[in-house]
């Protein structure tokens, strides 16, 4: 074979290769706009300017409502499995943070961790009815999102269930997080731009959705982890949040309600540190508990088959739990009222 023809063939390789994944990244960012099987779909302009898509479950009527926050990367999707096994009485939002799935970044202003906040309080006020309690579940950074949304709508949530959550000082608090922290930061730098020429391919290759083996949504998640935009969405909120970490974050703010923790068994295992910022999560509110899910992963624990289950079962607790104080506070105010 001639250098001429071997050039050729080369490039012309490359070509497909690059067809290919472009091909695959755009498909992969169509699929993950759909709604979710089950779910009213529903659209709200914020005051920050950005469109959010949110979706509804309704349970019974005057019953308690459930609002799930995503982690960094991951969307409403990363939910299903735990709204799955969920008692059908509850009522359930997914909601997607600014940039993911089909709610699009329309801020004028450089990002910042207030802007999702104040959006999600905004589809609170607008997906939950005002005739039962709401609790607010967040997994990773958006157990730190939605704990702030808990503090700016204290009429409006009456308990909070913090999954495997980021916690503003874990940088400092933890040698072994902060050192983790910078390979993340480099993958964070690269990932947008690979995405775009269709890298989400080679993915799977590496086996980062094996925690999710055997779910029905397995085949959501590897999608929206090839989508450019869950790419560019991560690599907003990461770039604020690791410099917001680094600088030694915030205070967690009071709150009259109750907060509970459910803990990946990895996470307390490998960075044992972490019980300190979980018991600081549980003091910041009225009561609650921390609950560890044995053999769980950050990742599995909404999303692997055999951990989302009690995942579930220890929201459905905090949901109860919740409930009962909002069902005794009520009874009280018509006593007053009489």
């Amino acid at each position: 074979m001639s250098r001429l023809t071997f050039g050729k063939l080369t490039t012309a390789g490359l070509a497909a290769c690059l067809a290919a994944g472009l091909a695959h990244q755009g498909y992969a960012t169509l699929a993950s706009q759909s709604g979710h099987a089950g779910f009213e779909r529903r659209r709200l302009r914020c005051d920050s300017g950005n469109l959010i898509t949110y979706h509804v479950r309704r349970g019974e009527a005057g019953g308690p409502t459930l609002v799930c926050d995503a982690g960094l990367m991951n969307s409403s999707a990363a939910w299903l499995l735990v709204a799955d096994h969920l008692d059908p009485a509850i009522s359930v939002v997914l909601y997607d943070r600014a940039g993911y799935r089909s709610s699009l970044r329309r801020c004028p202003e450089d990002f910042a961790l207030s802007e999702s906040v104040n959006d999600l309080t905004e589809v609170i006020a607008d997906a939950v009815s005002s005739d039962g309690p709401c609790v607010l579940a967040g997994h990773s950074l958006g157990g730190y999102l939605a704990h702030r949304a808990a503090a700016a709508t204290p009429d409006r949530v009456h308990g909070l269930v913090l999954v495997d959550p980021t916690h503003p000082n874990e940088l400092l608090h933890s040698r072994r997080q902060r050192e983790g922290s910078r390979g993340v930061n480099l993958t964070m730098k690269l990932g947008p731009w690979s995405s775009v020429f269709g890298a989400g391919l080679l993915i799977d290759k590496k086996g980062l959705f094996s925690f999710a083996e055997g779910s029905p949504h397995l085949r959501a998640l590897r999608l929206e982890g090839s989508a450019s935009s869950t790419w560019r969405a991560g690599q907003r909120e990461w770039d604020y949040s690791y410099a917001f970490m680094l600088d030694g974050g915030r205070l967690l703010d009071r709150l009259r309600i109750p907060v509970s923790v459910v803990a990946a068994d990895s996470t307390m295992r490998d960075t044992p540190e972490h019980q300190d910022l979980y018991d600081e999560y549980i003091a910041s509110g009225s009561g609650g508990r921390i609950v560890t899910i044995p053999g769980s992963s950050h990742l599995s624990i909404t999303g692997g088959v055999e951990h989302a289950p009690l995942t579930t079962r220890a929201i459905e607790d905090a949901v109860a739990a919740a409930a009962a104080q909002y069902a005794g506070e009520d009874r009280q105010e018509q006593g007053e009222a009489a």
